[in-house]
């Protein structure tokens, strides 16, 4: 199947409830009910939102109420039929749309890019963590293929419950050998990634992927193109959002903190609307060998995914911040957000 799709994100918290129930069990509850092609659920580590108080897992600032992320895609329709009840599983929380090319089975193969206003491409692969090719993880071997056809950067993000093919997959405490939901989301030039989709069909059983245009701005402190603006992308100002994605690793440090944890802190105090960072369980950037949590490491090799999402006046007065704290560390993406709904409670 090759469709035109969206995208479908909610940002909210570990506490929220939709009356007796969490938030995460109704919202993947839902998607299940709908029927979605695909949905992941992925815990974040850090992050902030519209009550501005930052939750994190680090000591001392340890957080029972941590930033949860849940990713859902399907064909526009059946994505646009599921949001009323989207909004009644998530009282208090961030939802964004993004325009999307959806793939499944054979034609991943030529799956063709959207337009966008960026020189770029994403690719998202959605899979099962337990899938294996010839008995190494399938999600590795496909950072081992993007990394081998030029791609710029690859994160594997591991679910605690998803959806695949009309079944919940959850993931229990001391469940031994239970797989999950994981997304492999990958940035780079369009052929680098034309050129990995014909190589997934054999990783993969039934690949899935969602393909998305994309500004590439930095990487490691190169800049690699200029930040686009709602005018230079030809959307107006109260029209549509701006999505910034860092990409890097847990050791990445800037100011003598991690990076991802500056990056939190410093958009929180200068205003920002919010920011979410999700740990990764496998990677790569630019010409380095994939990297994860190796035994007999002290420090955390393990790569990380922050995304801040604002007005794209905000982002231009924040862009000096993010450019002088990516100085050296990290790959930095733009994305216009065509559609967006952010709820406390009643307001």
């Amino acid at each position: 199947m090759k469709a035109d799709a969206l995208k479908l994100s909610v940002y909210f918290g570990d506490s929220v409830t939709a009356g007796p129930a969490l938030s995460s069990d109704a919202l993947m509850a839902c998607f299940a009910d709908h029927g979605l092609a695909s949905a992941t659920l992925l815990r974040g580590i850090e992050g902030f939102g519209i009550n501005r108080r930052i939750q994190a897992e680090r000591f001392p600032d340890v957080s029972t109420d941590l930033p949860l992320l849940a990713v859902a895609v399907d064909g526009r329709e059946r994505i646009r039929a599921v949001l009323d009840d989207v909004d009644l599983a998530v009282p208090r929380g961030l939802v964004t749309l993004e325009e999307a090319r959806l793939a499944t089975g054979k034609d991943v193969r030529d799956a063709e890019l959207p337009h966008g206003a960026g020189r770029a491409a994403k690719l998202t692969i959605y899979c099962d963590s337990g899938e294996r090719l010839a008995g190494r993880p399938s999600y590795r071997e496909a950072v081992a293929l993007l990394r081998r056809r030029g791609v710029v950067g690859a994160t594997v993000l591991t679910g605690a419950d998803g959806l695949a093919q009309g079944k919940r997959r959850r993931v229990r405490l001391f469940s031994a050998g239970a797989s999950a939901q994981a997304l492999v989301v990958s940035v780079g030039p369009v052929d680098a990634l034309r050129r990995s989709l014909q190589g997934l069909t054999e990783i993969f059983e039934e690949p899935v992927v969602t393909l998305e245009s994309i500004a590439l701005l930095k990487h490691d402190g190169e800049p690699l193109e200029p930040p686009p603006t709602a005018a230079t992308a030809g959307v107006g100002e109260r029209e549509a959002w701006q999505a910034i994605g860092l990409y890097t690793r847990r050791s990445a440090q800037v100011n003598g903190r991690a990076l991802h944890s500056e990056v939190v802190l410093r958009l929180r105090e200068a205003g920002a609307a919010g920011a979410t960072t999700i740990m990764g369980d496998w990677g790569f950037s630019g010409d380095e060998r994939p990297y994860g949590d190796r035994l007999g490491r002290v420090t955390s090799h393990r790569p990380t995914y922050t995304v801040y999402v604002d007005r794209p006046g905000k982002v231009a007065e924040l862009w000096p911040l993010i450019d002088e704290l990516t100085a050296e560390h990290g790959i930095v993406t733009s994305l216009f957000v065509p559609g967006y709904r952010e709820r406390a409670d009643r307001r």
